[in-house]
């Protein structure tokens, strides 16, 4: 189980794995430290005075991995400067520190997601005015509140037309 002195010891370890790597000489930001946020749609977040802010939703999860690849994204952040975004030298760099999201257990994503909680349910509504929830989100996207089907361009949810999505609060 994750617990916040296991982040701090994380990120002392990765740190001192990624800098025998890259030196810090090196890097655009220097990094100064380990902070908590309470953020609602990210993992981790770096920020131009050089500390790595991880969710406190990693708390009381076993999502080692997700933990893990997430703090070596944000020092590949803090490596290249925050200004490069998510562009190909960003991606080199997170390449090289081993910040691969790509194959982490879906399970370790969920137990996060569900410690941050969620704002809205998502529901595909049907011409038949059954509804079906899809997923909880954070916040409302264009795609769902501008939805509108015609003849030929429409969504469709376990083979069925979608007539239109709605929000809930949870």
């Amino acid at each position: 189980m994750i617990d916040w002195a296991f982040i701090e010891q994380q990120y002392q370890d990765i740190l001192s794995e990624v800098s025998d790597e890259e030196p810090l000489s090196n890097w655009a930001i220097k990094p100064k430290g380990l902070l908590k946020t309470k953020h609602k749609t990210k993992y981790g977040m770096a920020d131009i005075h050089g500390y790595v802010y991880i969710n406190q939703a990693f708390i009381g999860t076993n999502s080692n991995d997700l933990l893990d690849a997430t703090i070596r994204h944000e020092l590949a952040h803090l490596c290249v400067g925050l200004q490069q975004g998510h562009n190909h030298v960003f991606k080199a760099k997170a390449q090289q520190f081993k910040a691969n999201f790509r194959h982490i257990d879906k399970s370790q994503h969920q137990q996060v997601s569900a410690n941050i909680g969620y704002k809205y349910e998502l529901y595909a509504q049907f011409k038949d005015g059954r509804q079906l929830l899809l997923k909880k989100v954070q916040r409302k996207h264009r795609k769902y509140t501008h939805y509108r089907p015609t003849l030929f361009k429409y969504l469709t949810v376990q083979g069925k037309k979608v007539a239109s999505f709605v929000y809930q609060e949870v």
